[in-house]
């Protein structure tokens, strides 16, 4: 029965919101944070631009604060309704009991390709150099700690990790040869490789699940606006969709925002867009272990959690169930 009913609402949200649309009804104002201006932030730049908040009432203010952290405090301030960024400060909030919950995962691996100077020719030639990072406990850091290893580099003993500051930065870093590598992002590597830097190991072909961004939002929120996360999530959810099925489009808006030559706009999407946007966007639990695994040095009672904790996957799964993402994707 309460399959049937899930069903019968869904339906229903969807007839009203398309009778709304042709009533001209007033769309229902929503202010939504992004962490940084990236390739990761794509999913939520599709559906703003394409109209596909607009097509389901919601008229989309989103905002531009850097750093995940500044986010989540944006968040839990009420300045911004929802956020879009790392994970880990809404975790660590929760924990804290301010009641923030992951609601969409978006960049489910780390999307990071490992950039070298020319005359790096294999991982071991890197022992003993300068590595850049962007901060300690950083997501590119916790990339080095964990997928490093598994190429036979061993990071705190065998490299030398300098914190310098987001990708612009590690990009600047590289080139002024202070290090001799570091962890960048399509459109930065494709103008690495025009100056004669070379990509080592691209991290999205490497079978590891992390939980590197995120949508999320305050319990509060979700209590008092379930009517408009469930449309925000069927928003969000055509946005992805747009994304697989509409290359050309959806790098257009990436070089609105990116900024970069095509070159370099459709290196990011096919690199890094298309593996990192899954197309039912559940969060992933594996992800986030990966991710709690990292946090337990400096927050040891994470290590009594389990995924499921910080997470409230409801929207979701009311469309899947009501076959929402069988038609989309048919």
């Amino acid at each position: 029965m309460k399959t049937t009913t899930t069903v019968l609402f869904l339906a229903a949200l969807i007839t009203v919101s398309v009778g709304a649309r042709g009533a001209n009804a007033q769309s229902e104002k929503l202010r939504v944070a992004m962490a940084s201006i990236s390739t990761s932030q794509v999913n939520i730049w599709v559906p703003l631009d394409t109209g596909l908040f607009k097509k389901h009432r919601l008229d989309v203010d989103l905002v531009f604060i850097s750093g995940a952290p500044i986010v989540n405090a944006a968040l839990l301030a009420g300045e911004v309704a929802i956020a879009q960024g790392g994970p880990a400060p809404s975790i660590q909030t929760n924990l804290k009991g301010a009641g923030t919950y992951i609601i969409l995962g978006n960049t489910n691996r780390f999307p990071y390709q490992l950039v070298v100077a020319p005359n790096i020719k294999d991982i071991a030639d890197l022992k003993g150099k300068r590595f850049a990072i962007a901060r300690i406990g950083a997501a590119d850091h916790s990339a080095v700690l964990f997928v490093l290893p598994r190429l036979g580099l061993q990071p705190e003993k065998d490299l030398s990790l300098i914190a310098v500051g987001a990708v612009p930065s590690r990009f600047a870093a590289l080139v002024n040869g202070s290090v001799a590598a570091t962890l960048l992002i399509p459109p930065e590597t494709t103008k690495a490789r025009e100056l004669g830097f070379r990509v080592l190991k691209n991290f999205m072909d490497i079978d590891v699940d992390f939980q590197q961004n995120a949508l999320y939002t305050t319990k509060s929120f979700i209590d008092r606006k379930t009517d408009t996360l469930r449309r925000f999530v069927m928003a969000y959810s055509e946005g992805i969709h747009y994304i697989h099925t509409n290359a050309k489009g959806t790098q257009q808006i990436m070089k609105k925002y990116l900024k970069g030559d095509d070159k370099a706009i459709e290196e990011a999407y096919t690199e890094v867009v298309l593996k990192a946007a899954p197309k039912i966007p559940y969060p992933t639990k594996s992800g986030l272990q990966t991710l709690m695994k990292f946090m337990a040095a400096t927050t040891p009672e994470i290590a009594n959690t389990k995924p499921e904790d910080f997470i409230d996957t409801r929207f979701i799964k009311e469309l899947e169930d009501s076959g929402f993402y069988a038609r989309l994707y048919r």
